[in-house]
């Protein structure tokens, strides 16, 4: 591996590691700084430009967020670095950090790859989808985020943030930071998004990576899609967008699933309400 600093960590720093992803609340997860090779890092910024390729995912949940998934529209260096986050050697250093034997990325992406959020965006407070929406015996267990924003202000807000299994306190805020990757286990209780409209200048949006790892199950799981919640402070009608959206998000799975409607032709829709 030639992009990630990882690779040089010895077993006293992956056991540390391991100890601190175990140990963290309010659920196992791990922050890692300058994550790759500070180079490496920087050519990421090249694949940002917005353009047809990138997916729109903007309404009420996810507000002024896009995404681009299709590997074919990324520069060389960030495909090897896809290509190393997916290796045998980098996934046994996951196993060691996390405990959990048999990971395999999604190669596809799905719902992952490049995201971009843009001023005003944000992310409600959410778990998410567990069972792969067209792998139906994958099931997802790990979040990997790479965060790519340099000189990121807190008056900007988007922090990531992590709540309580009822959600109703914040535990945990974590800044989006150039080259800081966060991992962590994502199952009905792992709440957590960066719920803040955000305040940023005309220039600068909230760039990450954001790659799901998954174990095969024995046999097919049940469809269990992203589930957004409000925080205790949000009105009730805000809390009612939140839930309309979710349902949309639900029949959108399942429409997803039986490849009766796909990523593309959703951006599109979504689009239309700009």
């Amino acid at each position: 591996m030639k992009h990630l600093t990882i690779k040089d960590f010895d077993t006293n720093k992956l056991e540390k590691c391991s100890n601190e992803f175990r140990s963290n609340i309010p659920f196992k997860h791990i922050v890692i700084d300058n994550f790759l090779l500070e180079e490496s890092a920087e050519k990421i910024l090249e694949n940002f430009k917005i353009n047809e390729n990138w997916v729109n995912y903007s309404f009420v949940n996810n507000y002024k967020k896009y995404g681009l998934i299709d590997r074919k529209y990324m520069d060389k260096n960030l495909n090897e670095i896809l290509d190393e986050l997916s290796s045998k050697e980098f996934l046994s250093i996951l196993t060691k950090i996390t405990g959990i034997n048999n990971l395999f990325l999604d190669k596809a992406l799905g719902g992952g790859g490049l995201n971009q959020v843009f001023n005003g965006g944000s992310l409600n407070i959410h778990t998410d989808f567990i069972s792969h929406i067209t792998e139906k015996k994958w099931k997802r267990v790990l979040n990997l985020l790479i965060y790519l924003n340099h000189n990121w202000l807190d008056e900007y807000n988007g922090h990531l943030e992590f709540w309580d299994e009822k959600v109703k306190k914040k535990v945990t805020s974590i800044s989006p930071i150039f080259n800081r990757c966060v991992i962590f286990k994502t199952d009905k209780k792992s709440f957590h998004g960066h719920p803040d409209k955000m305040k940023l200048p005309p220039d600068v949006s909230r760039k990450s990576i954001q790659l799901y790892y998954l174990v095969e199950e024995k046999g097919p799981m049940k469809l269990y899609t992203t589930r957004y919640v409000g925080r205790p402070k949000d009105s009730f009608y805000y809390k009612f967008l939140i839930f309309a959206d979710t349902f949309l998000n639900k029949i959108y799975t399942f429409l997803k699933r039986y490849h009766i409607l796909n990523d593309k032709i959703a951006s599109k829709i979504l689009s239309l309400f700009k």
